[in-house]
């Protein structure tokens, strides 16, 4: 089956607080209440003292509700919303950690930030998310490799 690259438009939500990686509870907290609002969470990235999602853009309206109800569940937390991400969804790839590690390190060498990536190995799926402005050439150089079958 041919690998087709799908591109959705997101919005990126970083939730930070001291240690939060270590603080299993809150993590766990900022899930439910992502859940009570009804929003699915694309991809997401997680550092010591922060937490990124990625909501899909048709989801952005209910990201107002969901900050207001973590502030009230999770104190001494902030939350900024980064701005809009594309990401692109690279299904059927056959995908391996050779064939990830070409794409993440041509996207690099080519300087485009990959601000997130996700594998769903029972789907075949590699996403990963980057600028609206890098966009283009992330596609172009995706869409390169998948066509080489990833032989440089």
């Amino acid at each position: 089956m041919e690998s087709r690259i799908r591109e959705i438009s997101a919005i990126r939500v970083t939730i930070g607080r001291a240690k939060l990686a270590r603080d299993e509870r809150s993590v766990v907290k900022i899930f439910e209440v992502l859940e009570k609002c009804l929003i699915p969470c694309e991809c997401m990235a997680i550092n010591i003292d922060w937490l990124a999602i990625v909501v899909r853009k048709p989801e952005s309206g209910k990201i107002d509700g969901f900050i207001a109800m973590l502030r009230e569940e999770l104190d001494a937390t902030t939350i900024d919303v980064n701005g809009e991400v594309r990401l692109l969804y690279i299904e059927h790839g056959r995908f391996n950690t050779r064939r990830i590690g070409m794409i993440v390190s041509s996207l690099s060498i080519q300087d485009i930030d990959i601000n997130m990536q996700r594998y769903v190995r029972c789907e075949d799926r590699f996403v990963i998310g980057v600028s609206v402005e890098d966009v283009g050439r992330a596609h172009r150089i995706v869409r390169g490799l998948l066509d080489s079958d990833y032989r440089i």
